[in-house]
């Protein structure tokens, strides 16, 4: 018997379940699993480690579940002191009941022994949050230099701040803007209710712009909505796209016209690129003609861009994190002068006078 006949001796069939809405992937084994071991467990980050994947990506299939159903599938809830904790809501249950009950009807055996991680490696930091190449830099730098482990997760600013509420992030990178107050990042810290468990340190400023095709004119955010291009927008709970709601609503206050009915009439307005590298590459492939991202990285894509404005870039760490890491090393790393040098070496970000001082704790 040759190698080819005994290669194929070994191949097996194997069906795997996956429930769908409306030609939508909601559910199959490995995200089945996920809900179960997060009602289990209590925690998204112990269960995406139990699995083996990456945390970021657990609430990436979460999030996805939820806006195609809908739903609140996962319910995060503050807790006390020693933190919070992620359980299913009623319809998280009744949708996992609904997954293993057609696979026993179906005689299929959902088995975790192939999906469960032997080894939960939890990282020595967790920096979730808002996509930026810099803080990746920066604190990959940091990491290396003092020998710890990191792990990304660019999961948005809103989910960075949930994850330090449910004291599974050590650091969210955030850049969220009231649109009251025009205060970047304070104001949430409230919003989250996460006064008595964090410090906020100042970072970096960054411009913001609206990038677009070299091949097309384009005069304004308004200008663009006006001409009907596609939009290639961020994920939900980032704070680029809670910026791009706060000039559309100004544009829809002097238009005199309801704002959802403007988002309405924006091609690919429910498209969602999880970085701003992403969003280039949209527009570089064709499919969209626009989009907010850094000025950074629209220079370095080729990209034509309009400035939007300037935004702080800050660095909210866990108290717990902060005492128990020594992270207080990770501030005077960020006042290093060869770490400001390469700050002002990237086009579109700067230093402000407070950068690596802590403009907030308890």
């Amino acid at each position: 018997m040759n190698n080819i006949e005994e290669t194929f001796r070994e191949i097996r069939p194997r069906v795997e379940l996956v429930l769908e809405y409306r030609g939508n992937v909601i559910l199959d084994e490995k995200r089945a699993w996920l809900l179960k071991l997060i009602n289990e467990k209590g925690s998204i980050l112990v269960a995406a480690k139990t699995l083996g994947i990456p945390y970021s990506r657990a609430w990436e299939w979460i999030s996805k579940i939820e806006n195609i159903l809908g739903l609140e599938i996962v319910k995060k809830v503050r807790g006390g002191k020693g933190g919070g904790k992620s359980f299913l809501t009623k319809e998280g249950r009744v949708l996992l009941d609904l997954y293993f009950s057609k696979a026993k009807e179906y005689g299929l055996i959902i088995s975790p022994k192939e999906l469960i991680s032997e080894r939960v490696g939890i990282p020595d930091i967790l920096y979730a949050g808002s996509h930026d190449p810099l803080a990746e830099l920066i604190i990959s730098t940091f990491a290396k230099v003092e020998g710890l482990d990191v792990e990304f997760s660019w999961i948005g600013s809103c989910a960075g701040l949930l994850a330090i509420m449910l004291n599974e992030a050590d650091i969210a990178g955030v850049h969220l803007i009231d649109p009251v107050t025009k205060e970047y990042n304070i104001p949430y810290i409230r919003k989250y209710m996460i006064e008595d468990k964090v410090i906020l340190v100042r970072g970096y400023t960054r411009e913001i712009c609206l990038a677009y095709r070299p091949d097309i004119t384009i005069n304004s955010l308004e200008d663009a909505v006006e001409k009907g291009y596609r939009i290639i927008n961020r994920n939900v709970g980032s704070g680029t796209r809670i910026f791009l709601e706060y000039l559309l609503a100004k544009i829809a206050r002097v238009k005199g016209i309801d704002l959802n009915k403007l988002k309405a009439k924006i091609p690919g307005f429910e498209s969602e690129a999880r970085t701003h590298f992403d969003v280039a590459e949209a527009i570089i492939s064709g499919r969209a003609d626009y989009g907010l991202t850094l000025t950074y990285v629209a220079k370095n894509y080729g990209l034509k861009c309009i400035p939007l404005g300037r935004e702080h870039y800050d660095f909210i760490i866990r108290i717990d994190s902060y005492e128990e890491k020594n992270l207080d090393r990770f501030i005077n790393f960020l006042k290093k002068e060869e770490i400001r040098k390469r700050i002002l070496e990237l086009e579109g970000y700067d230093i402000p006078k407070d950068s690596g001082c802590i403009i907030y704790r308890p």
